[in-house]
């Protein structure tokens, strides 16, 4: 697997992260409750998740940018070692892994109590912010992994490469996820509560083996 489509993956993961998944039946179940998309046309309906995700995805981007630049700063002062806290972070990842399979995470919610068509915009916007948060906060080394890569990359178009492949895969799993609300609701609102069980399960399986590929990664770039 090459180096950019394991940044993807670890973007969908970091979307998948316990402490920012969480946070979805609340604002999914407030963005339902004010959609009274049955008399809209598809297009219209599609325009209107669409603008809601990518607000949501700016929210995201101004965290992440903010992440970003704290890491190159420190990066600065750490590039001798960037090798070992990368294989760190992959043991870390592991650990998380085994941790979320035994049930020992943490998480949190929220629930906007007053649907408000007028303020969706503005909601969709923090409600980003917040998920990017989540993210970091539950799975900051996946981030740490990519960026330390990216800074270490021989080109800055390949380290490029590699930041916007992972923000691609959270940024697409958003958009999937908004769309849904729109055009699969009923099945949201039947089945998310049950599936976000399972997901915890899936994302703790896919941590261990991002941990166990990030370490062996790194070890084959040593030469002894």
């Amino acid at each position: 697997m090459e180096f950019i489509e394991f940044s993807f993956l670890q973007g969908v993961l970091a979307f998948l992260a316990p402490c920012a998944v969480a946070l979805l039946p609340g604002y999914i179940l407030a963005f339902i409750s004010r959609n009274p998309n049955s008399g809209l046309q598809i297009s219209a309906r599609l325009g209107r998740g669409l603008k809601l995700a990518l607000l949501s995805i700016l929210g995201i981007l101004l965290i992440y940018s903010i992440a970003g630049a704290m890491i190159i700063l420190a990066g600065q002062f750490l590039k001798d070692y960037m090798k070992w806290i990368t294989i760190t972070m992959g043991v870390v990842l592991i650990v998380l892994g085994i941790r979320m399979l035994m049930g020992k995470n943490v998480s949190f919610s929220f629930h906007i109590e007053k649907s408000n068509p007028k303020t969706e915009a503005i909601e969709a916007f923090f409600f980003g912010i917040g998920y990017a948060t989540g993210a970091l906060g539950c799975l900051f080394p996946l981030f740490l992994i990519v960026a330390t890569q990216a800074m270490a990359a021989e080109t800055i178009w390949e380290g490029t490469s590699y930041i916007l492949a992972y923000f691609s895969g959270m940024s697409g799993m958003m958009i999937l996820t908004i769309l849904l609300a729109i055009f699969a609701k009923d099945f949201l609102l039947k089945n998310l509560r049950k599936i976000l069980p399972y997901m915890e399960k899936v994302t703790a399986v896919l941590l261990i083996i991002a941990g166990v590929y990030v370490i062996y990664y790194q070890m084959a770039l040593f030469s002894f």
